[in-house]
C-alpha cells in the first residue's frame, strides 16, 4: 500500500469526529510516522522534479543550438548554391535535414520532461495539501484530548472537593452540638455550685431590697 493509501487508511473516519482518532494511544504516533514518511517521500518527488527540470533545459538549449546551426548551414547552402556549387549545397541540406532530424527528436524530449515536471507539481501540491489538511485535523484532535483530559480533573476535583466540604460540613454540625452540650453542662454546674453556696438565695433577695433600675412599675410601687 502506497505511503497516501496507509495514510488515510490510518485516518478513515477523523472527519465525523475527533474524539472517536484519540481513543487509540497509538493512533497519534502512527499519524505523525506517517506524515514524516509522506514529507520525505514529497522532497524526493521534488528531488526528481528537479532532476526532469534540469533535463528539460539541458534538451531545450540543445534545440535553440540546433536551430541556430540549421539557420547557420542554410545561409551557407544558399551561398554555395549562388556560387554555383550544387554539390556543396546539396551536401550542406542534407546536414541541415539531419540536423533538424535532431531537433524535433529533443524537442520531443523536451515536451516529455516538461508534461512530467506539470504532473509532479500537480501531485506535490496535492500532497502538501494533504498533509496541512492532516496536520490540522491531528492538532484538532489534540486540542480536544487536552480538553476532554481537563475537563476529566475538573469533574474529578470537584466531586473530590464537594465531597470534602460536605465532610466538613457534617464536622462543623457535630463540633457545634457537642459544645452546645458542653455548655448547657457548665451553666448547669454552675447554677447548682450557686445554689449549693446560697448565692442564688442571696442574689433573689437582693432584687427584693434594690429592684433593677430597669423595673419601672417596681421602682413606681417602692414611691
Amino acid at each position: 500500500m502506497s505511503i497516501w493509501g496507509k495514510l488515510f487508511s490510518a485516518v478513515k473516519g477523523h472527519v465525523n469526529t475527533a474524539a472517536e482518532n484519540i481513543q487509540d494511544s497509538n493512533l497519534m504516533v502512527i499519524l505523525e510516522q506517517e506524515i514524516r514518511e509522506a514529507k520525505e517521500a514529497i522532497a524526493k518527488a521534488k528531488d526528481e522534479r528537479a532532476r526532469m527540470t534540469a533535463n528539460r533545459v539541458l534538451k531545450e538549449r540543445s534545440v535553440a543550438e540546433l536551430e541556430s546551426e540549421v539557420h547557420r548551414r542554410t545561409d551557407a547552402a544558399r551561398t554555395a548554391k549562388s556560387t554555383g556549387d550544387e554539390v556543396l549545397a546539396v551536401e550542406i541540406i542534407e546536414s541541415i535535414l539531419k540536423l533538424k532530424e535532431k531537433s524535433i527528436s529533443e524537442q520531443d524530449l523536451a515536451d516529455q520532461y516538461k508534461a512530467t515536471e506539470e504532473k509532479m507539481d500537480a501531485s506535490i501540491r496535492q500532497s502538501q495539501s494533504r498533509i496541512e489538511n492532516l496536520n490540522r485535523k491531528i492538532e484538532s484532535a489534540k486540542a480536544t484530548e487536552a480538553l476532554i483530559h481537563a475537563q476529566k480533573a475538573s469533574s474529578t476535583s470537584t466531586v473530590a472537593s464537594n465531597g470534602k466540604l460536605a465532610s466538613a460540613v457534617d464536622s462543623l454540625d457535630r463540633l457545634e452540638q457537642r459544645q452546645a452540650h458542653q455548655q448547657a453542662m457548665l451553666e448547669a454546674a454552675e447554677q447548682e455550685a450557686r445554689v449549693d453556696s446560697g448565692a442564688d438565695l442571696e442574689e433573689k433577695i437582693k432584687r427584693l431590697e434594690r429592684p433593677g433600675q430597669g423595673d419601672v412599675q417596681k421602682l413606681l410601687e417602692a414611691l
